[in-house]
């Protein structure tokens, strides 16, 4: 809001009157009942691979999530008619013994945590590579750096993508997602970060970038998690799971592959 530099002797006139009629507008958030949160992968690269369930928490309690012990969690490469019970490894973490991700190949998901029950089914994609990384000043953060990563999208139309940013050995909170609409079958050099934000990049910074392929339905869902972190949203949504049951979360089956780039 722009605040006027002058006034006029009317608004003078009406300053008292609206200072001595303020109203306190009380906020009624209320509070949700708990729901279980489901986090599971399965990718290209050896596992094992790990399914974490925790339940969420209400809005004034502290963003300390419990976790779930003791529930049933099967993956089912259904291409290569292979299943995996998983072993409950820490609590609320669980863990493959024998599954091996394969690209092209479909995968369900089956959890059934103190009777009750969430499915999901997912399609790993073909690979997309990513062929290499560079860095550039940005035009947004001052003086820091932007990473491009470089890669080929394939001629076929309906690819999308999500970038995981580790700086310094920590995971970056941005999320960046792509789908190539506009951008089929060419080489892509865009830039991550920008207008949209990112994390501040700096002289001295390791950073690893990690290309994942990901089916349509999880592209939504991280563009429905993307949303509903915009500052700008007064009441966010959940994003849109594709496991059934009523849970919070995902279960993605993608490619993944990776660089690392050092700024000088």
């Amino acid at each position: 809001m722009t605040t006027s530099r002058y006034f006029i002797p009317a608004c003078l006139l009406l300053l008292s009157a609206f200072t001595s009629c303020q109203k306190v507008i009380t906020l009624n958030l209320q509070n949700t009942a708990p729901r279980y949160v489901i986090e599971a992968n399965v990718t290209n690269q050896p596992g094992p691979y790990t399914v974490t369930i925790t339940k969420s928490v209400s809005f004034t309690q502290d963003n300390v999530y419990p976790t779930v012990s003791g529930a049933t969690v099967v993956i089912t490469d259904v291409t290569a008619n292979t299943t995996d019970t998983l072993k409950e490894t820490t609590p609320g973490n669980y863990t493959t013994s024998v599954l091996a991700g394969v690209p092209l190949h479909q995968y369900t998901l089956y959890v059934n945590a103190a009777s009750n029950v969430f499915k999901a089914s997912c399609t790993m994609p073909g690979v997309v590579t990513l062929d290499s990384l560079y860095s550039q000043l940005s035009g947004f953060r001052g003086n820091s750096y932007e990473i491009v990563p470089v890669y080929s999208d394939p001629v076929a139309l309906g690819n999308y993508y999500h970038f995981v940013e580790v700086k310094n050995d920590s995971v970056m909170p941005s999320i960046y997602i792509r789908n190539d609409q506009f951008i089929n079958g060419r080489v892509i050099n865009t830039p991550l970060g920008g207008s949209d934000g990112g994390s501040k990049i700096n002289d001295g910074d390791i950073v690893e970038i990690y290309l994942e392929c990901i089916d349509s339905a999880i592209y939504q869902y991280y563009y429905g998690l993307q949303q509903s972190q915009n500052q700008n949203s007064a009441s966010p949504a959940d994003p849109i799971s594709n496991i059934s049951g009523g849970c919070l979360g995902y279960f993605s089956a993608h490619t993944s592959s990776y660089g690392t780039i050092v700024i000088p």
